[in-house]
């Protein structure tokens, strides 16, 4: 699919300023494309059908790692603390907690202090929840929960406008 992309982009860029019968060129990799494209999207359709989510398991491994210490700097910053000076006191809360072997919610408020992170603690850590990291980038193609739903409901709005005319049709 990509050498054709590749084959008329070639064959574009180098026809005259008239119509040319090289035109006639793009027919081949254009239709073979859509077709490779069907073809795809059959088994991606089959794939998605049969997929089956371990949410727990998704969770806990979305609370984990790290993930959540944009969220972290953000909590600071939204505190009052510059952005620069919270991304380096998460930066020292994250190398803390990976000598410790444990994860940056589960700091003490001692390690905290030592970051140079003077919050409570309790606010600290609901801060990083994984629903609190989800609900920071509450913008459009975000993963706050009402953009997620506003995009599913999107989906099927597009996708029972496309299927409405075909089932008229059969």
């Amino acid at each position: 699919m990509l050498g054709n992309s590749v084959s008329l982009v070639a064959t574009m860029k180098g026809l005259p300023l008239a119509y040319n019968k090289d035109l006639q060129e793009t027919q081949t990799p254009l239709f073979d494309t859509a077709g490779r494209t069907l073809a795809v999207l059959d088994v991606t359709t089959g794939c998605v059908r049969e997929l089956e989510f371990d949410i727990p398991r998704m969770r806990i491994a979305a609370s984990r790692g790290g993930l959540n210490a944009l969220a972290a700097a953000a909590f600071l910053s939204r505190r009052g603390t510059p952005f620069r000076k919270a991304h380096e006191s998460i930066g020292r809360a994250v190398q803390l907690s990976l000598s410790k072997k444990c994860e940056l919610e589960e700091l003490s408020t001692e390690d905290l202090s030592r970051c140079d992170i003077d919050v409570p603690l309790d606010a600290f850590r609901a801060a990083l929840t994984l629903d609190s990291v989800l609900a920071l980038h509450d913008v459009e193609g975000g993963t706050a929960p009402l953009r997620v739903e506003a995009a599913i409901r999107n989906v099927r709005e597009r996708l029972d406008s496309i299927q409405e005319p075909a089932r008229e049709r059969t």
